[in-house]
C-alpha cells in the first residue's frame, strides 16, 4: 500500500511541474539583437551636433523595431540570469546570445515588466548609467576634460538620464 502511495504522490509532482502549478520557472528567452546601424548613426549625430533629445525619439528615428516600450536598461557583462531578473525587475528571463566580454554592454528594452527587445552595444556604448531610461529620458551631450601625456583636451560623450 505505501508504494502505490509513494508513486501517486511522485505523479502528483511531475503533474505539477509540467503544467507549471508551482514548478519549475523555465522563464523566458530573449535572443540579443546585434547593433542596428541607423541607431549608433543617430546618437553619433546628436553628439556631433551637440544637440539634445528624447530617447524614445532617438529610437523611433533609427528605425530599430522595438516597437512599444518604457523602460531600458543598460546590462554590463558578463553577467548571471539571477543578477539580470534581478537588476530587470524580471523572472526567468534568459538573454541568448550575451555577449560575456567584460567589455560588452547589451541594452534591454522593456514595456510592462516584459522584456521585448535586446540588442549588443558596441563601442562607443550610449547606455543609462544610473537606474533605468524612460522613452521621454532626454539624451544630452556632457565634457570631461581628459589628461594626456601632450596636455589635456576635452572629449565629449552622450549622457541618458536614468531613473531608479
Amino acid at each position: 500500500m505505501s508504494t502505490r502511495l509513494l508513486f501517486n504522490a511522485a505523479l502528483a509532482a511531475i503533474f505539477s511541474l509540467v503544467s507549471g502549478c508551482g514548478g519549475l520557472d523555465v522563464g523566458e528567452q530573449i535572443v540579443v539583437q546585434d547593433e542596428y546601424p541607423a541607431l549608433a548613426a543617430a546618437f553619433a549625430r546628436l553628439l556631433e551636433e551637440q544637440g539634445t533629445a528624447n530617447l524614445g525619439d532617438v529610437i523611433v528615428s533609427s528605425g530599430v523595431p522595438v516597437g512599444e516600450w518604457d523602460q531600458m536598461f543598460s546590462v554590463s557583462s558578463p553577467i548571471s540570469n539571477e543578477s539580470l531578473n534581478k537588476k530587470l525587475g524580471t523572472r526567468g528571463v534568459h538573454l541568448a546570445g550575451l555577449n560575456s566580454d567584460s567589455e560588452s554592454m547589451t541594452q534591454v528594452f522593456l514595456s510592462g515588466g516584459k522584456v521585448v527587445y535586446a540588442y549588443e552595444d558596441k563601442f562607443p556604448r550610449y547606455g543609462v548609467t544610473r537606474g533605468h531610461a524612460r522613452p521621454d529620458s532626454a539624451v544630452s551631450p556632457k565634457s570631461h576634460v581628459v589628461k594626456e601625456l601632450a596636455g589635456e583636451r576635452t572629449a565629449w560623450y552622450l549622457e541618458i538620464e536614468g531613473f531608479s
